[in-house]
Parts: structure tokens; C-alpha cells; sequence
């Protein structure tokens, strides 16, 4: 039986750049919530973030691993919390100051529905481009504040060869902290040994279930771990081929919904005392 569904957000669960879960997404995760499992959001977003996410339909994100494994949450209530030092911050921030079009944004622990972010030694025009790609409201700052940040990620324009030079970057200048693309031209900042996969064991231990109970959606570089650690493992249509590789079973893609059509055959399943048919397919 399947006790636990996450999913991953963006190109997931929804499309990069949707501000909001689909009506029918929300069903179908109601219809799986109905039924007696538990749903959570996989994500890189915080917990305030995901109320615009998902209409402030609280029921959607009262349980998930959000900030990449920061932040566990199960029935409403924090398990876990983790907030990334602040001179690994800073020396990250010192590092890219240099570079033209890379810069660090900071997310505090305590926010608000207006999602903050504290954006070190960028451009004005440099931080409005990310500010629309990624949805949060910036300040821009010579350096790190010194208040508590549970999520920070770096913006860097560029190609590969770029991105490449500017992870060799973060690691000489903070070596605690590991850097993952997330969505194109946007790197989380990890410390290393937090992330999706790390959290695993605190929300199945919350929830009573099991690593053979849960099922994972996913589609890039940041749910590669978490993927890795369960067998009920799935890669929207859209994902990286890195991600299809690991995978053990796949669904439709984001803009199909593909995620929703999942969760309703799980909580059909469930009903019926069965195991879903696309998770017998392979």
C-alpha cells in the first residue's frame, strides 16, 4: 500500500513559470488526500511560497520536504528546520561579486506571502529578469544580512562552460555547500549532506510509512538523490535523462498533467486495495 506521495514542483508537478496549480491538479490531489495518503510537495520552495502555489489550499502542502530538504513538515507542523550559516553565505556572495551575471539570492526563514529575497552585488535590470523568471520580490544588497536564511540560490546567465565555472567558484569559496541546477541558468545552494533525500527517513518516520510505501515524482538535477533512494521512483515525460535513467517507473509530463493523472490512479488504486497500474508497468 502507498502511504506517502511527494512531488517535485517545478516541471513536475506544474510547468516552470505557472504560477499556480492547476484546478485539476488540485482535485486529483484531493481525490489521493481522500483516500488516505498522505501528499506533500518535493521542492526547493518554502512553505509560505507554496500558498500561492497551491491557492492556500492548505490540505496540498500541510505535508512535504521543502527548501530541498531545509524544511520537513508533516500535518501542519515543522519536524525539521535548518538554516544555512551565515559566513557560508557571504563568502559564496564574495566570490561571485567579481562576475558579471552571476550573483547570490538569499531567502530568510521568516518570510512573508511577498517571498523576499535578499539579492547580493546584482544589477538592477540583472535581478528584475529573475525576480519574473522566478517569482519573489528582491532587495538588492551589498552583502548577506545577518538574519536567518533557509534557501539560497545563485542566478548565472551562460552556458555550460559558464555554469561549470561558476560551481568551480562556490566550491573554492565555500566547500561546505554544494551547488544543483534546479531550473535552467538558477543553482540551488545545498549544504552538503541537506537535501531531499537526506529528509527521506524524518517525514516516513512522521508519517508511518516506509521506503517501499512512498511514492517520489521528479525531473531534474535536485531530485536525482531522493529518486535514488526508493523503488516507487518516477520521471515525468519531460525529465532530464539523467533523471529517466535512475527512475523506475515514468508518467505523463508536466504540461500534460501528467502528475495529476498519476494521483488519481493511486487513489483509485488505494480504494481498491491494489497497486497502481502504472507502477506495475515499469
Amino acid at each position: 500500500m502507498i502511504k506517502l506521495v511527494l512531488s517535485d514542483m517545478d516541471n513536475t508537478l506544474i510547468p516552470f513559470g505557472a504560477r499556480h496549480v492547476s484546478p485539476r491538479t488540485l482535485e486529483a490531489i484531493h481525490d489521493v488526500i481522500n483516500a488516505g495518503i498522505h501528499f506533500g510537495p518535493d521542492t526547493g520552495r518554502d512553505y509560505v511560497e507554496l500558498m500561492r502555489f497551491f491557492h492556500m489550499d492548505e490540505p496540498c502542502f500541510m505535508t512535504g520536504i521543502m527548501s530541498n530538504g531545509k524544511r520537513v513538515r508533516v500535518d501542519g507542523r515543522d519536524v525539521w528546520t535548518y538554516s544555512i550559516p551565515h559566513d557560508w553565505l557571504q563568502h559564496v556572495a564574495d566570490a561571485l561579486k567579481p562576475e558579471r551575471g552571476m550573483f547570490l539570492v538569499c531567502f530568510p526563514l521568516d518570510t512573508n506571502l511577498f517571498n523576499p529575497g535578499y539579492v547580493v552585488g546584482a544589477s538592477e535590470g540583472e535581478m528584475s529578469k529573475y525576480e519574473r523568471l522566478v517569482h519573489f520580490n528582491g532587495g538588492r544588497v551589498e552583502d548577506v544580512p545577518d538574519i536567518d536564511f533557509i534557501a539560497a540560490a545563485i542566478a548565472c546567465n551562460g552556458d555550460e562552460k559558464r555554469h561549470a565555472y561558476c560551481q568551480q567558484l562556490v566550491t573554492e569559496a565555500c566547500p561546505e555547500v554544494e551547488t544543483i541546477m534546479s531550473v535552467p541558468n538558477w543553482f540551488d545552494v545545498l549544504p552538503r549532506g541537506i537535501n531531499k533525500a537526506s529528509a527521506l527517513d524524518t517525514i516516513l518516520d512522521a508519517v508511518g510509512a516506509t521506503r517501499d510505501e512512498v511514492v517520489v515524482f521528479g525531473d531534474s538535477g535536485n531530485d536525482v538523490a531522493i529518486l535514488s533512494e526508493v523503488h516507487y521512483s518516477v520521471a515525468v515525460a519531460n525529465a532530464t535523462d539523467e533523471v529517466k535513467g535512475i527512475c523506475n517507473f515514468s508518467c505523463g509530463a508536466s504540461a500534460d498533467e501528467g502528475v495529476a493523472d498519476a494521483l488519481f490512479e493511486i487513489a483509485r488504486a488505494a480504494r481498491a486495495h491494489e497497486v497502481p497500474a502504472f507502477l506495475r508497468e515499469g
